[in-house]
């Protein structure tokens, strides 16, 4: 059951390219109808093929946050954001969270999670091609293991507040094996390139451990970018 289980999460990243752009970013591609009931099956395994704690490099980026006081204010939306892993760190930390995912039963597991711990999580069931992510609404949008989400970089950029951020962790280029679709693996220096007129407060490309089906080092891209503050009038 587990190995079924394993190669049936293998088989989804790969054609749904549901983890997370040169001049031109990558063109959105909308999942299949049943994305949300193929998800559905992944989260409802015993067998997680993610880490369970939140990721590393978002910890680290709310830290400085706090530390550097990077923002005036906490509006944070979590994109695919799964069983709630990195909402509910974000939470913990004082920021209002908005995540949305295409499951039900990852949304459910999210918002029982935030139950128990006594925290306020929004959680959405919504296409997130489709999704209205509105213009200037957020102080953080973070994007971990959602790679296509790069095809919608106009979008997100325009919805982050000036002076907010954009946090991303995804498979580079060179990543062997399963997960998002070659096609929309972090190519060199891609994200710089996306983000070239915004101020690049950290960047890494190398090998890691990834989130998903973690294991040995990977070809891992970390990102964090700051939108320019409203020029004043």
């Amino acid at each position: 059951m587990q190995n079924r289980m394993r190669r049936l999460a293998a088989l989804l990243l790969g054609s749904l390219g549901l983890l997370g752009a040169a001049a031109t970013p990558q063109a959105p591609q909308a999942p299949p109808q049943d994305a949300g009931a193929q998800w559905d099956k992944v989260f409802s395994s015993k067998d997680a093929h993610w880490k369970s704690d939140a990721n590393a490099f978002l910890a680290w980026t709310i830290e400085r946050i706090d530390r550097e006081k990077l923002l005036p204010s906490k509006r944070a939306l979590d994109l695919a954001m799964g069983d709630g892993r990195n909402a509910l760190l974000l939470a913990e930390k004082g920021f209002t969270v908005t995540g949305i995912d295409v499951s039900e039963v990852a949304l459910e597991k999210a918002r029982a999670k935030a139950k128990e711990k006594g925290l306020a999580l929004d959680a959405k069931k919504q296409d997130l091609f489709a999704f209205d992510y509105g213009k200037e609404e957020w102080d953080l949008i973070s994007i971990v293991y959602f790679n296509p989400a790069l095809g919608l970089a106009a979008k997100l950029k325009d919805a982050v507040k000036p002076g907010g951020l954009i946090v991303i962790e995804g498979q580079g280029s060179e990543h062997q094996g399963g997960g998002p679709p070659p096609a929309t693996r972090f190519k060199p220096n891609e994200l710089l390139r996306t983000f070239s007129d915004w101020r690049i407060l950290h960047y890494e490309d190398g090998r890691f451990e990834s989130d998903w089906n973690p294991g040995p080092p990977t070809h891992v891209v970390r990102l964090l970018a700051r939108k320019p503050a409203a020029a004043p009038k």
